[in-house]
C-alpha cells in the first residue's frame, strides 16, 4: 500500500516541481516546455506533475508568482532600511541587482516570458503588482523629497528601463570587458541628473543613489 503524503511532503514535492519547471521553462520557452520532460527529470511518472497541476500554463503562473513574490519580498527588505529616502533607493537599486544575478531563472521568468495573452491570474497579478509598487515606491518619495523633478511614474520605468536592459546585456554576455558596476553607476548617475531640481547644480557622483558594490 503506497504511504499517503503528509501536508510537508505535499509542499516540499510542489517546491521540488516548481524549482525544476522553472529552469526548464527558461531552458525551452513555454511553447517546447513538455510536461513528460519534467516529469523525468523529477524522477517520477508521466502523470504525477498532473496530480499538483492542471496542466503546464497552471506550473508557468505557479512558478512566475513564485519569482515575483521572492523579488518584491527582497525589494520590501531594502525599503525598509533606515536613513534617508536616498539610503532606501539605493539599497533598493542594490537589491534589484543581486537578486537578478543570483536568481538568473527566476529574474528571466518575470520578465522573459509571459502568461497566454487573455489568461488573468490573481496570485500572480497580485505578486507582480506588489513588485511593480515597490520599484515605483521610491522614485515618488525622491521626487515628493525635491532630490529629483518630474513624473515620477515616468522618471521609475526609464530607470526601471535602464537598469534591466544592463543587466539583461550583462546576463546575456555582451557586456565583455565591461566592469558592471561601474556600468550601472554611470547608468544612474546621468539618469539622476537629467532629472534633479532645475536650481540643483549637477553633481559627478550621488553615492547614495548609484554606489553599486562590486559585482561579478
Amino acid at each position: 500500500m503506497a504511504r499517503s503524503l503528509s501536508e510537508s511532503d505535499v509542499a516540499d514535492f510542489r517546491e521540488r516541481l516548481c524549482e525544476t519547471a522553472a529552469s526548464l521553462f527558461v531552458e525551452r520557452g513555454p511553447a517546447q516546455f513538455n510536461m513528460r520532460e519534467l516529469a523525468s527529470r523529477l524522477g517520477v511518472s508521466a502523470m504525477t506533475p498532473y496530480r499538483y497541476f492542471k496542466d503546464k500554463n497552471e506550473i508557468l503562473c505557479a512558478v512566475r508568482a513564485r519569482a515575483f513574490r521572492r523579488f518584491a519580498d527582497r525589494l520590501e527588505i531594502a525599503h525598509a532600511t533606515e536613513g534617508p529616502q536616498l539610503l532606501k533607493s539605493a539599497a533598493m537599486g542594490r537589491a534589484y541587482v543581486k537578486f537578478a544575478l543570483e536568481e538568473q531563472t527566476s529574474y528571466r521568468l518575470m520578465f522573459d516570458l509571459a502568461q497566454p495573452a487573455g489568461e488573468t491570474v490573481p496570485e500572480l497579478e497580485r505578486e507582480e503588482r506588489r513588485a511593480r509598487t515597490l520599484m515605483t515606491s521610491h522614485v515618488h518619495m525622491l521626487v515628493k523629497e525635491g532630490v529629483l523633478e518630474g513624473d515620477a511614474d515616468q522618471i521609475a520605468r526609464l530607470l526601471w528601463a535602464a537598469l534591466h536592459g544592463v543587466i539583461a546585456l550583462h546576463l546575456g554576455r555582451r557586456l565583455q570587458n565591461v566592469a558592471l558596476d561601474r556600468l550601472l553607476a554611470e547608468t544612474m548617475r546621468v539618469i539622476a541628473n537629467a532629472y534633479r531640481p532645475v536650481q540643483a547644480p549637477p553633481t559627478p557622483d550621488i553615492p547614495a543613489i548609484h554606489d553599486w558594490p562590486t559585482i561579478p
